[in-house]
Order: C-alpha cells, then sequence, then structure tokens
C-alpha cells in the first residue's frame, strides 16, 4: 500500500526542519512526502527545497488560502492508496506510517485517527493542555468528541477522500471533525491512542481560550446544521452550561440570603468537585508514567484549564449555534479564502 503523506505550511520556518527530519527517517518505504507551501512569507519554502533531493515534494500556491485548500492542492498530485495528513509543526514516531498501515487494512476501515500530545512540554501552559488531551484521547478514547480524525495526526483511503469531496475549505477550523462525519456514512473510522506525534501546543491562556473558541464556533455551526443524534457529544456541553448557570444562579440569589443560594452554591461546587477528580487524578498518572516533573503549579493549572477550555468551547458553541455564520470569524493568520494557483516541485526520481 502506497502512502501519501500531505504537510500544509504556512511560515513554518522555525518548526518544519524538525518536521521534516523526522518525516524522511520513517521506515515505511512506499511513501511520498508532499509538503504544500501555503504561501509563506518567510523562509519555509527555500527550507523544504533543501529536502528534494530525499525524496520530498514541494507545493507551492501562489494566494494563502487556508489548511483544507492547501490540503486539496497537495490531493491533486498525491498517488497513494490512502492519505496521511499532519501539520509542518509536528514530529512522527519512526513507525507512524505501519501502524496507518496496519489499521487501513482491517475490513470495512476507511480512515483512522491517531493521538498527539505536546512537543513543547517545557510550557507549563502547554504541558497541562497535553495532559488533559491526553486524558480525554487515551484515558477516555476520544468517547466525548465529535469523531475519531484530527488534521495532525490522520490516515483516509484515498477513493473515500475523493468520494466525499476532499477537504472542505469552508469549514476553515474543523475540516477534519466535518470529513470524519461524511467517512462515517461510509465506512469504519477508527481511533488508534498509541500512534502517538508531538506537535506544538499554544503556552498562553489566550492562545488556549481562541483555540477552543474557534473549535467550539465550527462546532456550533456542525451542530446547527446537522445535530448529531449521540448523546456522549452533548454531555461536555451540557455539564458546562450546568456549572455556568448554577454559578450565575449563585451569584444571583446572593444577595436574597444564604436559604435562596444554598442550593445553586452546593451544585457548583458539587460540579467543581466532579471536574477536579475527573481531570486530576489521571493527569497526575499520565505525569508519572512519561516522567514530568510534579509541581503543584502543574496540578494547579490542571485543575482549572478544564474551566478555561471547555468556557471557550462552549460559549463559541453557543455562539455559532445561534448565530454565526461560515466566514463571519477567520484565524487571524488566513488572509485570503481565494484558492491560488500551485506549483510542484520535486527531485528527478
Amino acid at each position: 500500500m502506497k502512502l501519501s503523506v500531505l504537510v500544509p505550511a504556512y511560515n513554518e520556518e522555525q518548526s518544519v526542519l524538525s518536521c521534516l527530519n523526522s518525516l524522511i527517517s520513517l521506515s515505511y518505504t512506499d511513501k511520498e512526502i508532499i509538503i504544500i507551501d501555503d504561501a509563506s512569507v518567510d523562509r519555509t519554502p527555500q527550507i523544504v527545497e533543501t529536502f528534494l533531493s530525499k525524496n520530498v515534494i514541494l507545493v507551492r500556491r501562489e494566494k494563502n488560502g487556508g489548511r483544507a485548500a492547501a490540503l486539496n492542492s497537495g490531493l491533486e498530485i498525491a498517488t497513494g492508496d490512502a492519505i496521511i495528513t499532519t501539520d509542518a509543526d509536528t514530529v512522527v514516531p519512526a513507525d507512524w506510517l505501519q501502524r496507518f498501515k496496519s489499521q487501513l487494512e482491517r475490513p470495512g476501515v476507511v480512515a483512522v485517527g491517531g493521538a498527539y500530545q505536546a512537543q513543547n512540554r517545557d510550557k507549563p501552559l502547554a504541558n497541562a493542555t497535553s495532559i488533559l488531551d491526553q486524558i480525554m484521547n487515551g484515558v477516555f478514547k476520544k468517547s466525548f468528541v465529535p469523531n475519531k480524525l484530527s488534521g495532525v495526526n490522520s490516515a483516509i483511503k484515498r477513493d473515500a477522500l475523493l468520494n466525499s469531496g476532499g477537504f472542505n475549505e469552508n469549514s476553515w477550523w474543523s475540516e477534519d471533525s466535518e470529513l470524519g462525519w461524511k467517512l462515517s456514512r461510509i465506512g469504519k473510522v477508527v481511533y488508534d491512542p498509541e500512534n502517538i506525534v508531538s506537535t506544538q501546543y499554544p503556552d498562553t491562556w489566550s492562545g488556549i481560550w481562541r483555540r477552543k473558541f474557534y473549535w467550539g464556533y465550527a462546532m456550533g455551526l456542525k451542530f446547527r446544521e446537522q445535530i448529531p443524534f449521540n448523546i456522549k457529544l452533548w454531555i461536555r456541553p451540557t455539564l458546562f452550561m450546568a456549572l455556568f448557570i448554577s454559578f450565575l444562579a449563585f451569584l444571583v440569589t446572593v444577595p436574597y440570603g444564604i436559604r435562596v443560594s444554598f442550593v445553586p452554591g452546593v451544585i457548583f461546587l458539587v460540579l467543581c468537585s466532579f471536574l477536579t477528580l475527573l481531570y486530576v487524578p489521571p493527569g497526575v498518572f499520565i505525569m508519572a508514567r512519561t516522567g514530568d516533573r510534579m509541581s503543584l503549579k502543574t496540578l494547579f493549572v490542571l485543575a482549572i484549564l478544564p474551566l478555561v477550555r471547555e468556557s471557550a468551547y462552549v460559549y463559541g458553541l453557543c455562539l455559532g449555534f445561534c448565530k454565526g455564520r461560515a466566514g463571519s470569524i477567520t484565524p487571524s493568520w488566513k488572509e485570503n479564502i481565494k484558492r491560488g494557483g500551485i506549483e510542484a516541485t520535486e527531485t528527478k526520481r
């Protein structure tokens, strides 16, 4: 089975070198590595060009169009039986493709999603966020997220991807989730928690908030278009809506005395305690297993981080569901959603 690895890149001169070194070190032989430069204004394409002699293909777009548009540009020239996607700020393990191949050969499987962790684990916020993702993706095996695919670590059979219309360029923040929903109607979309890549995580509170808000907003748009009839997908937003409502009810009823504010106050404290027990003990286990230094600061961040992340997610979800529209909010790096021409450069084989 030939595998085509697609890597969209926009202004990634600080990280693309590590990504490329991990890709050319892959032990899988029947592969092609395609880097799609999405009209970078830094030295990203020049760095990629130094790898052309190592069977790396460079696709250069004339106009910035975003991640999905870049992936479609790579898909146009890809020749593999399956398409593998990751990001230019990501490092992959040597057996990455073998694991995908073994999963794709299972009967009825059309796509496989893998796990991810922070590459910049020296940053407290990034590390705590990574631990939370490992809890959701590893311990709970993505039971409470829309689907098993993640753009940073996915494999999709080429025919299924083409039959699904490729990557949706209008779904700017959730093209992977939308694709997962489409593919699940065709065949099995499975998840491999042991196939782990390392990627760059936000290491500021504002970066964490924006990331979850955008994700929630995109999910709100999709839920409004076609609400999934899967109760597990509503557990997280329902839980945090209950948390926020109980807290607001407590604040409103405080002036009326303890008898009135007692019930919402108790509900809020019970929910907070539940979240602490839900995330902190598994987080301690993960830190011990991965050899992370245990500190009170990390544990404190781990205790309050779910509230911040899910606040952003639920806020974005409600906003997108109630009054959002596609294209009304765009990430700062995406200046132009028009798709430009492409130019492919590769070494002679």
